[in-house]
């Protein structure tokens, strides 16, 4: 008589759940790879556009150019195609909130915005 070893199938679903989690963790690699067709320098330049770009009399222009920088940054780590996901938006202002809710962190943030916009496209 055969017993069935409830070990086999906890070490099955384990191994099944272990091949998704790597072949999810394969994807940002592969995005990467995608994303790094655009030399650095383009991206840069990219985003100094963009930065420039946005009016001088807006009062929210520090988060803006804040805002643009991490997007720009998620970008190069995920790949381009990150940019086309209708999540982003959400996920750039659950982080901004979430720098701004720390005071040291929100003055480095500051710091940064008041960076980026004095650049030579600013």
């Amino acid at each position: 008589m055969t017993t069935i070893d409830p070990r086999m199938q906890l070490a099955a679903a384990l191994q099944a759940q272990l091949a998704a989690a790597r072949e999810r963790a394969r994807v940002p690699q592969r995005a990467r790879a995608a994303g790094a067709a655009a030399p650095p320098g383009a991206q840069a330049a990219g985003m100094a556009q963009r930065i420039g770009a946005i009016d001088r009399g807006d009062p929210d222009r520090r988060r803006k150019a804040v805002r643009l920088y991490l997007e720009a940054e998620l970008s190069r780590e995920f790949g381009a195609g990150l940019l086309n996901d209708p999540a982003l938006p959400l996920l750039l202002d659950a982080v901004q909130q979430r720098m701004q809710e720390d005071a040291a962190t929100a003055a480095a943030v500051e710091a940064v915005g008041d960076l980026l916009l004095s650049g030579p496209a600013a």
